[in-house]
């Protein structure tokens, strides 16, 4: 996993425009009024610049994205605290296909993740992909 993980890395495979997102990437609701952190409280086993990257399966309110006030207030209810809800099962989208870390494809930070809180969810996407903070 490591090797492959390293050569993409060498070889540039992700372009300019994708990258690997590391713990403490800095997130955005569509729906919130601030920006929030993935913070995945273990680590895979896989690093870049000495952080976990995450995989697409990083996604469970309480566990990676706060559970109350991960994005200030949210737009949908009116000002009130941006309580991130994501349905059991749901993962990012857009991984790396063909780059798994512990069974799931990497985190790219070209991923999004829908919010299904009632009255209609945001979507959150990654605004850094946390390696340069």
């Amino acid at each position: 996993m490591l090797p492959i993980l390293l050569r993409a890395l060498v070889l540039g495979v992700l372009g300019e425009e994708y990258s690997y997102v590391v713990r403490g990437a800095t997130l955005q609701c569509s729906q919130g009024t601030d920006p929030g952190v993935l913070n995945a409280m273990y680590s895979h086993g896989i690093y870049i610049k000495d952080k976990p990257v995450l995989n697409v399966a990083d996604a469970i309110p309480g566990a990676h994205i706060s559970k109350e006030y991960a994005f200030g207030l949210c737009e949908r209810k009116y000002g009130l605290p941006c309580k991130p809800e994501i349905a059991f099962g749901t993962k990012w989208t857009q991984g790396k296909e063909n780059v798994l870390i512990e069974g799931e494809h990497a985190l790219l930070s070209k991923s999004t993740l829908i919010c299904s809180c009632p009255g209609g969810g945001g979507i959150i996407s990654i605004l850094d992909d946390g390696q340069d903070s």
